[in-house]
């Protein structure tokens, strides 16, 4: 399927009046490669960059990666040169070797202009580029590649389903592991360690984890706090499987819930549920999250977040259900939804469903049923 996408880029390209690309971000470079980062998140300490694709209208597109970096998982047939990342014999100089092996071919192009990732790419190595090619103007088209992904493939949607199959193990192995007398940080090591055995290896993982008044700070990663009779435990599990993001959400009760917390939690789970199926395509992003809005807070409380967001290569993109955002949801869009309500100093409550567009609504991806 990455043929597919190249052909998009292509004419994402053009619609940016670009000639070429320079694309260095993790979600363009899994995209467009197959190439997935063995990191959780954030960069390297070794290397400016992890890797680089350069698109050259007319050529094979090149893939740049660090030498301590795989490429086991980059499609077939794409061009892979490595660069310089850790040595004992000398100080780390991947960025002067990046950039010399880019410029080996900028350097000869005409004038042109290039499409970058601005915010992906190390102000040092865009210095040497811009410094080095004065034939070359340099611009920014992240947001036509965060509109290029917004609607997911065949391939995308069945590694998702797969991701979300690891959060639904995870949201049940937290309500049936967790106990008094546990930290949040023993739960939390109990339940990633089912998920990996279930992935067969390493799993990114990010995660809220909290428990009783720390519920009513939104989320949080998980503590030494002991977990008492009666907390209610916000699990949002966000794992990372071939390249792609799962996230959802559950908030459970150690022991038997009060009337209160059954209440809110009855009313959160309605929320959701009628926010799923008001979801259709041409549905505004905005709207989506003001009816959610609107029905969290006839509960009290507050509700501080947004109501959802996509899910691909990255664990937060578009569409992002948020009051501003005026995006039309479209068939093959893939969002969390996850409303939530915070009462200061007490408790707090959120859950959350993966769903996919389609023509018709919405299909449920995650599977795991909410239960308090």
């Amino acid at each position: 399927m990455i043929g597919p996408r190249r052909e998009k880029l292509a004419a994402a390209l053009k619609e940016t009046q670009a000639d070429h690309a320079l694309l260095t971000s993790l979600a363009s470079l899994r995209y467009f490669t197959g190439y997935s980062a063995g990191i959780e998140t954030g960069p390297s300490p070794f290397s400016p960059l992890m890797g680089a694709l350069l698109w050259i209208a007319g050529e094979q597109p090149r893939l740049f990666l660090a030498d301590m970096e795989s490429s086991e998982s980059v499609v077939p047939g794409l061009e892979v040169t490595t660069f310089e990342g850790y040595t004992v014999e000398k100080p780390l100089a991947a960025a002067k070797d990046l950039s010399a092996k880019l410029l080996t071919r900028l350097e000869k192009l005409p004038a042109s202009r290039i499409g970058i990732e601005s915010e992906d790419l190390s102000a040092g190595i865009f210095e040497r580029l811009r410094s080095a090619c004065p034939q070359a103007a340099f611009h920014d088209i992240t947001s036509s590649l965060e509109r290029l992904r917004l609607v997911k493939d065949d391939e995308e949607i069945a590694l998702l389903r797969e991701a979300l199959g690891l959060c639904d193990l995870g949201q049940e192995l937290t309500k049936k592991l967790a106990r008094r007398g546990m930290t949040e940080v023993e739960l939390f090591a109990e339940v990633r360690k089912g998920m990996e055995i279930r992935a067969g290896g390493r799993l990114p993982l990010l995660a809220d984890l909290v428990s009783g008044p720390r519920t009513a700070e939104i989320g949080g990663p998980p503590s030494s706090r002991v977990i008492q009779e009666g907390d209610l435990i916000i699990s949002d599990l966000v794992p990372r499987h071939q390249g792609y993001w799962g996230d959802t959400c559950n908030t459970c009760v150690v022991g038997e819930p009060t009337a209160e917390q059954r209440k809110i939690f009855d009313g959160i789970a309605a929320a959701l549920a009628e926010g799923i199926d008001k979801v259709h395509p041409g549905m505004r992003a905005c709207d989506l999250d003001a009816d959610l809005r609107k029905r969290v807070l006839r509960l009290g409380g507050g509700y501080p977040h947004h109501s959802g967001h996509g899910l691909g290569v990255t664990w937060h993109e578009e569409p992002r259900i948020v009051p501003y955002n005026p995006l039309a949801l479209q068939p093959g869009m893939v969002i969390a939804l996850e409303p939530g309500i915070y009462f200061k100093d007490r408790f707090g409550l959120r859950l959350e469903h993966a769903i996919l567009v389609t023509e018709k609504g919405a299909e449920i991806l995650s599977k795991f049923k909410h239960t308090l």
